[in-house]
């Protein structure tokens, strides 16, 4: 289901604090709050509502940061 969610696109980047840039395949998605029916496709990727707002929403798998932030370039 994960790779439902987050499809990889080049125009979002995931930033880790401790590993900088990281690929879409070095993030795991932790919502739980939402169901598949909520998802919404936003910036070329599928994701809930409550995953826009800042939050524990991604972790890095290379270090296990869940301050990882989502970033949509222009």
């Amino acid at each position: 289901m994960e790779d439902f969610l987050l499809q990889e696109n080049e125009n979002i980047k995931f930033i880790c604090p401790n590993c900088k840039v990281i690929p879409r395949d070095d993030v795991i998605f932790l919502c739980n709050r939402c169901d598949q029916t909520d998802m919404i496709f936003k910036d070329g990727i599928y994701m809930c509502p409550a995953c826009l707002e800042k939050g524990e929403n991604f972790e890095c798998i290379k270090c296990g940061s869940k301050e990882v932030v989502m970033k949509a370039l222009e």
